[in-house]
């Protein structure tokens, strides 16, 4: 019979739960407050050019359809406890491992007074699936001796990734370019039919990108420059974004994923010599996706994690922080060289963070209890939008987000759960390769939590809240369970 004994049943769980982590970053990409859960939306471009009408049901059906597989595997996941105790380990503290419930619980509430409450409620159903995957980590995967079977779901999605990315780098991008201009050419992109809101008065492209309109036919580069300037900025833009909705987030799948892929890897030794072939050749197309990216807070932060993983080194400490010290000079003066002339240009996508920033604090002290509503940024920014701006739908920082979106006390719990989180594990002695890139990977998610909005990703927060259950409630003693969960 199928899955007869207990092994084989924790084999059928944890495959499960591999792919629905490989389809989260094969498939959702985009954020949630997009177009998941609710109609399509108008994003400049009419969706009927792209054979999307409006009978149809957006990415519903595919991301409940992912929901209903994590809630499978949350049923038999939990069903596997021979002594469902729920029992935590005596350094985690209990405030830790039982605010998320607190914190959405939170969001529930906002949502009851939300100004969207369409979008609320895409955004509650999406964090509820997040805590749930917090808790399947947290009492299941730590006590499973197999659990690093589903890290493979997501190395694969990793994978993936960098497959299409690399495929971008290598003229994709431009094959992409070509189809949209012939989309223009024979008119199934209008520009007369871009959404109201996208529509600017004043033109001012790029130099490099105006530079690349000229050398096109007049009516076709007269056609491209009615466009929304963003619009025409990413279709000219050689940084590459794989699977997901933007490059950043693409950098920050690296960053989550690629040590733990790279441990996992390692940590075949089976395969030989193979196995470092293969993480060599992972860990050259990883990083050279994420420089391609052109993130320059991916490349910040992965200065910090090379400086975090020389530590783990048994090197006397003056040598691992003359170590790490020497990466950070050595990154940050490749950084300065590579990103000169963004600073001189002024440093445009940091003001406008700054603006999207202030507008999140002004909300939250105009709605200091439960804000606006889960996932509505962009209602409230509009109140407080200088007229230069362009509109944005999230903050570009999931803290400051949940100030603006469910108040002071959301905002508090969210930061006190990732912090106490941080912490904890900060300093906690961990020895096992695989759990230490996942601490890393983790360290990278909060981080850029920051500048970015990976919480509203499900590629990135479904394995971001999973791992960090799971190292959470990992034993301290770095012992394996036994094969079946206890």
């Amino acid at each position: 019979m199928f899955a007869d004994t207990p092994e084989q049943k924790d084999r059928v769980f944890l495959i499960l739960t591999g792919i629905w982590l490989f389809t989260a970053l094969f498939l959702f990409g985009n954020p949630v407050i997009l177009d998941y859960l609710h109609p399509v939306k108008d994003i400049g471009i009419p969706t009927q050019s792209i054979g999307v009408t409006p009978e149809d049901d957006s990415n519903a059906r595919p991301y409940l359809g992912i929901l209903a597989v994590l809630g499978l595997a949350c049923v038999l996941g939990f069903s596997r406890l021979a002594k469902p105790k729920f029992q935590l380990p005596a350094a985690l503290p209990l405030w830790i491992a039982w605010l998320p419930l607190g914190w959405f619980g939170w969001q529930l509430a906002s949502l009851l007074q939300t100004v969207d409450r369409e979008t609320s409620m895409a955004t509650v159903i999406h964090f509820g699936s997040c805590v749930a995957a917090f808790y399947l980590g947290l009492f299941v995967l730590a006590r499973m001796r197999l659990a690093r079977l589903v890290l493979w779901g997501a190395a694969l999605g990793l994978m993936a990734n960098l497959l299409d990315a690399s495929r971008e780098h290598f003229g994709g991008l431009e094959q992409t370019r070509r189809a949209i201009i012939e989309q223009i050419e024979s008119g199934k992109l209008d520009p007369a039919k871009v959404a109201p809101h996208l529509r600017e008065e004043k033109k001012d492209f790029p130099p490099e990108v105006a530079q690349q309109i000229e050398k096109l036919p007049a009516e076709t580069a007269a056609k491209i420059r009615q466009f929304p300037v963003e619009m025409v900025k990413r279709w000219y833009s050689p940084r590459l974004f794989g699977h997901m909705f933007y490059p950043n987030a693409l950098a920050g799948v690296i960053l989550l994923l690629l040590p733990v892929s790279l441990a996992l890897l390692l940590g075949q030794a089976r395969w030989g010599p193979m196995r470092f072939v293969l993480a060599l050749g992972l860990a050259g197309v990883g990083l050279g996706c994420q420089y391609w990216s052109g993130s320059k807070a991916g490349w910040l932060i992965t200065l910090v994690l090379l400086g975090a993983w020389l530590l783990h080194f048994p090197f006397s400490t003056k040598l691992k922080i003359g170590l790490a010290s020497a990466a950070m000079v050595i990154g940050l003066a490749g950084f300065a060289v590579k990103y000169a002339d963004y600073f001189d240009k002024g440093a445009t996508s940091v003001g406008a963070r700054f603006g999207y920033w202030s507008a999140a604090v002004k909300t939250a002290a105009e709605e200091p209890f439960l804000g606006s509503g889960p996932g509505t940024f962009q209602v409230a920014y509009k109140r407080h939008r200088p007229p230069e701006a362009e509109p944005t739908r999230p903050t570009h920082n999931d803290y400051l987000q949940q100030a603006s979106d469910s108040g002071v006390p959301g905002f508090l719990m969210y930061l006190a759960f990732f912090g106490g989180a941080t912490w904890v594990l900060a300093r906690r002695r961990i020895a096992e390769p695989v759990h230490v890139a996942m601490r890393l990977g983790l360290l990278a998610w909060v981080l850029q939590g920051v500048v970015e909005f990976g919480l509203y990703i499900p590629a990135l927060a479904w394995p971001a809240w999973l791992m960090l259950g799971w190292l959470l409630a990992m034993p301290t003693n770095q012992v394996d369970k036994s094969t079946v969960t206890e």
